[in-house]
């Protein structure tokens, strides 16, 4: 059994998705098994502040319960927003 959780996000990642989101990532990180949790970006077109928000959020949240996330699969625009939101220093890259 793997020690990594995957949350796919969706094409607009947004205040709108953050019931789903609330959920996942309380679940992941409640989970004694999973280590390391993966936002996969690889269809997210759309992010919002407060998707970044989110993702800080529950960043520390992770880092508390010595848990590590990561982000893989952004591209373009979204690529481009992460990196000016300085998402680098607080996720590693896969």
């Amino acid at each position: 059994m793997s020690d990594q959780a995957v949350v796919v996000l969706p094409n607009r990642f947004d205040y709108g998705y953050h019931k789903e989101f609330q959920q996942k990532c309380t679940d992941y990180i409640g989970d004694e098994l999973i280590k390391n949790i993966v936002f996969d970006f690889s269809r997210v077109e759309y992010l919002d502040s407060a998707a970044l928000g989110m993702m800080m959020m529950w960043q520390r949240r992770a880092a508390a319960s010595h848990k590590k996330m990561y982000i893989k699969g952004a591209k373009g625009a979204t690529a481009q927003i992460l990196a000016m939101a300085n998402m680098q220093r607080l996720f590693d890259y896969l």
